[in-house]
């Protein structure tokens, strides 16, 4: 599976305003001059004409302040008793938090994904042109797919680029090297290194079919990822994490994406079409991908026992919702 590359995220939140509750004219009992009356209802008319609101302090005491909103002015019938619901003052509603994204997606809500009914395109990653050729010709059918599932859910969408790739690739995200695919959600490019697609054809081409299927549609699922909040909203929450804390929260980003991914293939199994020799080897694939075979071993994507799981489970329920990795208990991403 590829590692996801993400700059740091600005998950930011708007402040919210608090509404200043509307200001009133206590009438006086004791009588008013002549002269005073007079000037009162000049000033009256000119703060009508100016649509300004004025302070004025009554003789002997100190009155409440009327503040200036900008949307609605104080009326001069208003008191600070009256209700808030009858005097409407602005505010902006909080964006939900990063807790609420990663587990409350939209994106969890829209049932079975809907298929693109893309045949697999011709396949022989013999050189790096034709290899191009290929992710170029399968990207057009998982965006058909994930676009439909992003409208459904009203979130945005854009398509990602794919880039196959020799040696080392500069990068938003870094220097890519050929060693294993990578999401980059600054540019939102897909970065398959054709060393590693070519290498495995030249054993099993079936078997390597399987990888670039399914390696593909894993990194896919981090731009879904991207598009949907919740990578950001992720390492947003790994920051105040321990460093064991951080390895789980790493583990669920990446055990979703390899569901995601798995949901588009399950969805597109008869168009693929997902049967056979190519079938028994992704099953046997995902049975055997995970941290035990990672080398240096760092337990960030999942064990193999995690990874089976989850592809199947997406594979075969094919909606995102069975993907929801962050609801799950600590034990099913190890």
């Amino acid at each position: 599976m590829g590692q996801p590359v993400q700059q740091a995220p600005t998950w930011q939140y708007p402040p919210i305003p608090i509404p200043q509750p509307p200001g009133g004219r206590r009438r006086r009992k004791k009588k008013i001059s002549r002269t005073l009356l007079i000037g009162l209802v000049v000033l009256a008319v000119l703060v009508v004409g100016s649509g300004v609101t004025l302070l004025i302090r009554g003789l002997g005491g100190d009155e409440p302040e009327a503040k200036q909103t900008p949307t609605t002015a104080t009326s001069e019938s208003s008191s600070p008793s009256e209700s808030p619901s009858t005097s409407p003052s602005p505010s902006t509603p909080r964006g939900p938090t990063v807790d609420e994204v990663v587990k409350g997606s939209r994106l969890y809500t829209i049932g079975p994904l809907a298929a693109s009914k893309c045949a697999e395109p011709p396949f022989a990653p013999v050189t790096v042109p034709a290899a191009q050729q290929y992710y170029n010709r399968l990207l057009p059918c998982l965006n058909r797919t994930w676009w439909l599932a992003m409208k459904k859910a009203n979130l945005p969408f854009r398509n990602p680029k794919a880039v196959v790739y020799v040696g080392k690739v500069p990068s938003p995200c870094g220097v890519q090297r050929s060693v294993r695919a990578a999401y980059c959600g600054a540019n939102e490019t897909i970065y398959l290194p054709f060393s590693v697609d070519n290498r495995y054809y030249k054993s099993n081409p079936v078997y390597t079919r399987a990888i670039m299927l399914n390696t593909f549609a894993h990194e896919y699922g981090h731009h879904i990822q991207k598009l949907s909040g919740i990578l950001a909203s992720s390492m947003s929450r790994q920051q105040s994490m321990t460093p064991n804390q951080k390895l789980t929260e790493s583990r669920r980003r990446e055990l979703q994406a390899t569901c995601l991914g798995a949901v588009y293939l399950g969805a597109n199994a008869t168009y693929l079409p997902m049967n056979g020799v190519l079938l028994n080897n992704w099953k046997f694939l995902i049975s055997h991908s995970g941290d035990d075979y990672a080398r240096p071993r760092v337990h960030d994507h999942g064990n193999r026992v995690s990874n089976y799981q989850w592809s199947i489970t997406g594979y075969n329920n094919k909606k995102p919702d069975s993907c929801n990795t962050f609801t799950a208990a600590d034990v099913r991403v190890n």
